[in-house]
């Protein structure tokens, strides 16, 4: 009987990282984010959301600036954000400048590292702003999907050694036992030497 405890614990932890494995891809799907903030006065200031994605996807949103000034707003690959940090030209995926508020809605073209920058708008460098944002991004996060999928594949594999073994306990308890005795004599054919 103490077998069988194993048994069901073995498939119970099976069942629940699988669940938990088919939630966390399901969730990297796409996801939503809301968030209001500040951006301290001064030219160097800005604020980002990184963001990553498996594939292609989208980036779509509101935003406002609820302190009275303006924003210029941009949507950057990875090397185009590196350039913008140093002060270099830069191009972007999308963008809009110097306005209180406004839509984002940009595709995303492939794999990798995206990044939604807010500066400040033109004459509101030295003037602390607060930023409402809301985004919606379609698209596979690849952190949380590979960590579904390795809790889906654990899932499975412990249940499936749990079933394996209990195949195994059920075969050699069901009441048919093999002994071994002695192995018969080799005889030849009648007739033949």
């Amino acid at each position: 009987m103490a077998f069988v405890r194993v048994f069901r614990i073995l498939l119970i932890v099976g069942g629940v990282l699988a669940l938990a494995g088919i939630s966390l891809v399901v969730s990297s799907l796409g996801s939503s984010s809301s968030s209001t903030t500040s951006i301290p006065a001064g030219v160097r200031y800005y604020m980002y959301y990184e963001i990553n994605i498996l594939g292609s996807g989208s980036l779509r949103g509101d935003y406002q600036e609820i302190s009275g000034g303006s924003l210029d707003v941009f949507v950057m690959t990875q090397d185009q954000y590196d350039s913008y940090r140093t002060g270099s030209n830069f191009g972007s995926l999308w963008s809009l400048g110097s306005s209180r508020g406004g839509t984002i809605d940009v595709s995303l073209p492939g794999s990798g590292r995206y990044f939604l920058v807010a500066q400040h708008g033109t004459s509101y460098e030295e003037t602390a702003q607060v930023v409402r944002l809301t985004v919606h991004l379609s698209g596979i996060n690849p952190t949380t999907f590979g960590s579904g999928l390795s809790m889906l594949g654990a899932g499975l594999s412990i249940g499936s050694w749990g079933v394996l073994r209990w195949g195994r306990w059920r075969a050699g308890s069901s009441g048919a036992t093999a002994h071994g005795g002695p192995a018969p004599e080799a005889r030849h054919p009648p007739g033949l030497p």
